[in-house]
């Protein structure tokens, strides 16, 4: 039997600007997606996760479509095959993406069942090819944060680095909304062809933050951190992925005394972010009494081998 296992992510910064090759900060977090492999001797494969309605039915299975591209694409990249009972289990919080952990950790085991020898950028790679097939959008900072683990600076198709591994002082907080990311990304896209003017100097300023942001980080300089934080959540806010119940929660979190808020993700609901040093505890109190719930987030470490043979 193989277990590995892979983290959702949490973007920081540069949300709906990464699609245009723009850098984007995005941190992987603690909660993880497990993939449970166990050989089959009569060659067919089976496929189970409960997160998903699914117990032990063939591959491929609609309800795990990105599961079954998964497989399929590791087949055609390796010329694999063989039989196997493949499980995925997640613990992975609202908004954190775990459809792409998905993804990662199960070529993570299928990598390691059949001795295909994939390094990470190759996983990582392979992993973006399938998440974009499948959904039809994504910039690939996802499952470079599942594959690699920490803080990361992407850049798509260019540049990938870890920035650190170690924990910001963030509160997160939850709307209760789950956000459709396709349908908002939609919306944005509207708004650049109608206004490509506009659009692309916003974009540019998010480009700029996220470098911005990054000095920053390194530099443990929160009061920077937190002041761009709130220009870039601006700048989201003027391309109509914000909402009432992300407003009342970035707007608790700043009034407690966060050094700054903004939203997470491709907005409208899931997450907002806060950068609370010091207080933590009174920014998270505002943000339940606005009606967000805290989700325990903190630094996870990439795609993990957890148990072999």
């Amino acid at each position: 039997m193989i277990i590995t296992s892979a983290p959702g992510k949490l973007v920081l910064f540069g949300e709906h600007a990464s699609r245009h090759g723009k850098p984007i900060l995005v941190q992987a977090v603690d909660s993880r997606v497990y993939a449970i492999l166990k050989p089959r001797k009569d060659g067919k494969i089976f496929l189970t996760s409960k997160n998903y309605g699914v117990v032990k039915e063939k591959w491929p299975n609609r309800k795990l479509d990105i599961l079954s591209a998964t497989i399929k694409k590791f087949s055609e990249k390796t010329g694999a095959s063989g039989g196997f009972d493949l499980e995925i289990k997640s613990d992975v919080n609202a908004g954190t993406g775990s459809s792409n952990a998905v993804t990662v950790a199960a070529l993570g085991a299928l990598n390691e069942h059949f001795g295909a020898s994939m390094k990470k950028k190759e996983i990582a790679d392979t992993a973006f090819e399938i998440s974009s097939g499948v959904a039809g959008y994504g910039s690939g900072m996802d499952v470079a944060a599942s594959t690699y683990g920490g803080i990361i600076y992407y850049v798509k198709g260019k540049v990938t680095r870890v920035v650190t591994n170690k924990n910001l002082p963030l509160v997160v907080g939850n709307t209760g909304i789950k956000a459709k990311s396709g349908s908002i990304i939609k919306g944005v896209q509207y708004l650049e062809k109608k206004y490509p003017a506009l659009l692309t100097v916003l974009i540019d300023r998010v480009g700029e933050i996220v470098d911005e942001a990054e000095r920053a980080i390194r530099k443990s300089d929160f009061q920077t951190l937190g002041e761009l934080m709130n220009i870039n959540h601006g700048i989201l806010c003027s391309m109509g992925v914000s909402s009432i119940e992300l407003e009342k929660l970035v707007f608790a979190a700043r009034k407690a005394g966060a050094f700054g808020a903004k939203l997470s993700g491709a907005g409208i609901g899931d997450n907002m972010i806060a950068l609370a040093a010091g207080n933590e505890k009174q920014v998270s109190n505002a943000i339940r009494t606005a009606g967000g719930k805290i989700l325990p987030v903190k630094v996870g470490e990439g795609l993990r081998l957890e148990k072999s043979g």
